[in-house]
């Protein structure tokens, strides 16, 4: 049987801490962790007290006088607070505490939160008050009685703390080390079965390491020498951690010094500490680093690597495809798989390498001490391999792929932050270039990412400005000769760099966002515009798999057709088969939301990519739209023409019209003709223009 590991075994000593309130608060003293030992002391289940502030625990009164935003306020400002008073527990008891609240930084220093931990010492309050009472009493009566010796032992024998009293006296009939008292806690921590060791050497009842400690002590007592305060020993006693704090006297009777040693048991204090100190460097599902841990070791790898000359290297790490699983399985299903990838991640690195959960589905990897940028490009390699065999949950299985970003250091000099921004980019460019990749980070890439960005800036101001509008592309019925509607497509002529193509900011719009704001433009340009035809033709918008994920789609989509007062039925929206690959059942709701307002649904670009019949089932689509690159290739390829027989013999079937796009000849419209398409648009037809420069009738010529 393998023996736990030492990490193993620290983890459950943190974790069966119950005697400590551990909780940890966000800046503003709400509560953000908490632990066993925390329920066991306040009564509260942790989905009670997490996300409420801390001052719950103090009474009316206290919170009256602004207790607790004192104690942050100098946590906050001395970076520790530590106090005791009353706290109150949820069914109204008080009981006695010692209160720490340490200040959390991040790196850069910036605070971050507050460690709190919580002890229940009621009893040695009390005990602290009884020991002042027999104080007064004993002052009281000092000069009535005659020996205060056993009172004393009394109050001794019941204090929490353990007591040893040494006898340190230079006298030819002392015995050095001999215990001259020891109360009760103290025989309960040293002595076999709690045994009576008053009277005894130290070396003939105690353990060999706190023997030795002990004696030091006192033999640094004897010769003159400065004795240790609060000093930490290891002892072989289940492993406990003691806090000794030692004080030297005369005995009563003159024949002597003693030496006192007092000492308290630390270590579930000394776990409770190291426990927070984990939990801020360490992700809480994978307990692998954390972002801040992470950005500690890449640091150091760089340092170390310009000493020996060798690189430090990143591979930035995002699971493609991932957030469909959670967005149709739930999260419960996201956090298995994300615990099985960071086992079979672990198993690729080396024991030096750091592998680290940066949030969400990101993971990254620090390679120190790097010769050849291969040793990179194959660790990258196998962490690639490893993701690719199906994660079996629960019954399900499950492939997602990984792709990766790699950077490495420079002999002139990087830093963690330039190092993670060129990992970013490298890995933007893998998931571009087709994911489940990955991509060396060279300097055309932060060109690139500059472009981006400029995009990014110029479409937001093209977005108030005005720049962007719609042109408008025929469609016609199978005749030939009527256009039954139009498709609007978005352009942007920006003042200083002309047209800009939609291929080029699309994309981009939909990292960013700003797809939300862009698609509610164009959906309300086009229901306005098409208000004015006098035809009645209908009106085709494209709606991005993003914009699914905005719960007011429906909403904008009923806004825009009453404020442009156009009829649904006027109104087509074209989507593509990723919304159903995306959170399906929730999309499948939305699309029936939509149509339910009476607009028409059509599937855009069937049979580029699964083309599931599923998708037809599980939706009532009014029209599919076969894509232009299979009516490009009809004339040549077997292969595209028996797809679009298929598709055509699946639509007629199923009572569902269907729109050839990209037809551009004459020899093309007939064929399509002939196979049964019901709609057809190209450059045969019109291209897309301005509102105003649109087509009403149709004069074909044919375009090659």
């Amino acid at each position: 049987m393998t023996a736990p590991s030492s990490d193993l075994i620290y983890r459950l000593l943190v974790q069966s801490v119950v005697d400590y309130a551990i909780y940890l608060l966000d800046t503003d003293g709400n509560v953000v962790n908490w632990n066993a030992g925390a329920e066991r002391a306040k009564g509260y289940k942790a989905e009670e007290i997490v996300g409420r502030n801390f001052a719950v625990f103090y009474s009316e009164a206290d919170r009256a006088a602004g207790l607790p935003q004192k104690a942050l306020a100098t946590a906050r400002a001395e970076s520790r607070f530590e106090a005791e008073g009353w706290r109150l527990r949820k069914d109204g008891t008080r009981f006695w505490t010692n209160v720490v609240i340490d200040a959390i930084h991040d790196d850069d220093g910036r605070l971050v939160g507050f460690a709190k931990i919580t002890r229940d010492i009621t009893e040695r309050h009390q005990q602290r008050l009884k020991l002042v009472e027999a104080k007064e009493l004993a002052e009281q009566y000092s000069q009535q009685m005659a020996s205060l010796s056993h009172f004393l032992d009394s109050v001794i024998t019941n204090i929490p703390g353990s007591v040893l009293a040494l006898d340190v006296s230079a006298h030819p009939q002392a015995e050095p080390g001999e215990i001259l008292l020891a109360n009760g806690q103290a025989r309960r921590l040293f002595a076999p079965g709690g045994a009576d060791i008053k009277g005894r050497r130290v070396r003939d009842c105690l353990g060999a390491e706190v023997a030795d400690y002990l004696e030091g002590l006192a033999a640094a007592s004897a010769s003159g020498a400065a004795l240790p305060d609060d000093s930490l020993v290891q002892t072989p006693i289940g492993s406990r951690t003691l806090r000794t704090r030692t004080a030297v006297g005369a005995r009563p009777d003159g024949t002597g010094d003693y030496l006192l040693v007092i000492t308290e048991d630390v270590t579930d204090e000394l776990a409770a500490y190291a426990q927070i100190h984990h939990m801020a460097q360490h992700d809480g599902l994978t307990n692998l680093p954390n972002r801040t841990f992470f950005h500690q070791r890449l640091e150091a790898a760089i340092r170390d690597s310009a000493q020996d000359g060798s690189h430090a290297a990143i591979l930035c790490l995002d699971l493609d495809n991932f957030k469909n699983i959670n967005d149709a399985f739930g999260h419960g299903f996201g956090d298995k798989i994300l615990l099985m990838l960071a086992s079979r991640l672990k198993k690729c690195v080396r024991e030096h390498d750091t592998l680290a959960r940066l949030g969400g589905d990101e993971f990254a990897v620090v390679l120190p001490h790097v010769s050849r940028v291969d040793e990179a490009q194959h660790a990258a390699q196998r962490l690639i391999d490893a993701v690719a065999p199906p994660f079996a949950i629960d019954g399900h299985s499950f492939t997602v792929g990984l792709s990766i970003g790699i950077a490495i250091s420079s002999q002139e000099g990087s830093s963690a932050e330039q190092l993670l921004r060129f990992g970013d980019m490298a890995l933007y460019e893998a998931k571009h270039n087709g994911r489940n990749r990955y991509e060396l980070f060279h300097p055309d890439l932060e060109a690139a990412s500059r472009v981006r960005r400029q995009v990014e800036i110029d479409l937001r101001r093209a977005l108030h400005r005005g720049e962007l509008q719609m042109h408008y592309q025929p469609i016609i019925e199978r005749e030939g000769c009527r256009i039954s509607g139009y498709e609007a497509l978005i352009r942007w002529q920006h003042p200083v760099k002309g047209a800009i193509p939609p291929m080029e900011f699309i994309p981009i719009a939909e990292e960013t966002g700003l797809i939300h704001e862009l698609g509610a433009r164009a959906l309300n340009l086009a229901c306005q515009e098409a208000a004015t035809w006098t035809n009645g033709a209908t009106v085709a918008v494209n709606l991005s798999p993003v914009q699914f994920k905005n719960s007011e789609l429906v909403k904008s989509v009923a806004l825009a057709l009453e404020d442009a007062c156009l009829p649904p039925h006027r109104l087509e929206l074209e989507i593509t088969e990723s919304v159903l690959l995306a959170n399906t059942e929730g999309n499948i709701r939305t699309l029936q939301a939509l149509k339910d307002l009476g607009v028409r649904i059509s599937l855009d670009d069937f049979g580029t990519g699964y083309s599931s019949l599923s998708y037809l089932r599980s939706f009532p689509f009014d029209k599919i739209k076969i894509d232009k690159s299979f009516v490009r290739d009809m004339g040549e390829s077997r292969e595209a023409m028996a797809i679009i027989r298929a598709i055509t013999g699946l639509s007629s079937s199923l009572l569902i019209e269907i729109t050839a796009e990209g037809v551009e000849t004459e020899e093309q419209f007939r064929q399509l003709q002939l196979e049964g398409c019901s709609h057809f648009q190209g450059y045969l037809f019109g291209r897309p223009v301005a509102a105003e420069d649109r087509v009403e009738n149709v004069e074909r010529r044919d375009a090659a």
